[in-house]
């Protein structure tokens, strides 16, 4: 599948799928008693949710869509992202932050090696600059993504580079205000 162009049936196909599939699993639970366990998974429909809204309501629009296509387009890399939001001003860097972690992902995912689960975790923070670490682990065969993170809009920080482990942070270059 091209990691650029996806259609809105693809979109609403998948979500209808995963939809089903996350009642199919709640009503498992129910009907074996463990509730506990289906008010678990309530709460986290509930929590990516809550997180689709915040990461809008920041100005981070075009990389939410982003995010919400991820598993479609790179059905080999589990997606986890984590959000602290206080400052809602970020969406002059929406644009290049969706680019940034496109050319990150797509410089990454052909080099992948075996039947091994990959995780990408993305932390996005919006205090006083906006914020993104990018954890991912798996196991690859090259480190041409260096390459691919050079801007003008962010700064990066490399934490750990290694063949199966990459921990970097994205850095605005200006002030949320």
């Amino acid at each position: 599948m091209d990691h650029n162009e996806i259609t809105l049936n693809e979109i609403l196909r998948h979500t209808m799928h995963d939809y089903l599939n996350n009642m199919h699993l709640l009503q498992m639970n129910l009907d074996m008693g463990k509730t506990e366990e289906a008010k678990a998974l309530i709460k986290k429909y509930s929590q990516k949710c809550n997180q689709f809204f915040d990461i809008n309501n920041i100005g981070l629009y075009k990389t939410n869509e982003w995010l919400q296509t991820f598993s479609i387009k790179y059905n080999q890399l589990t997606l986890d992202v984590q959000t602290s939001l206080l400052n809602r001003k970020a969406s002059m860097y929406d644009e290049a932050l969706k680019d940034y972690l496109s050319r990150f992902v797509q410089a990454i995912y052909p080099h992948f090696r075996g039947y091994q689960e990959q995780f990408l975790k993305l932390h996005i923070i919006s205090d006083e600059f906006l914020e993104i670490l990018i954890d991912i682990r798996g196991d690859w065969s090259n480190n041409k993504w260096r390459d691919e993170l050079i801007g003008d809009l962010f700064q990066l920080e490399i934490l750990e580079a290694t063949n199966n482990s990459i921990t970097v942070k994205l850095i605005a270059s200006g002030r949320l205000e």
